[in-house]
């Protein structure tokens, strides 16, 4: 199996969150995952709905842990 790294394209399995099962690029990895819950930072092209609702200009990255990611081949 191959790691999920800095520019790794995957897919979001976390059922609750905005982004299920859209792809995002991982942006960042925590060196030490161990010392945090969601290690794991994807940036996507798409705001959530923050942005929507006019606030903030939403978001475009979330934080995720590794089984709630599924990499992406081709």
């Amino acid at each position: 199996m191959t790691a999920i790294v800095k520019g790794s394209k995957v897919r979001i399995k976390r059922k609750e969150s905005y982004w299920y099962n859209e792809v995002g690029v991982v942006a960042s990895r925590e060196k030490e995952p161990t010392k945090s819950r969601y290690p794991i930072t994807v940036r996507f092209e798409k705001c959530n709905y923050y942005g929507l609702q006019g606030v903030d200009g939403g978001n475009t990255t979330n934080n995720f842990s590794e089984k709630e990611l599924e990499l992406v081949t081709a």
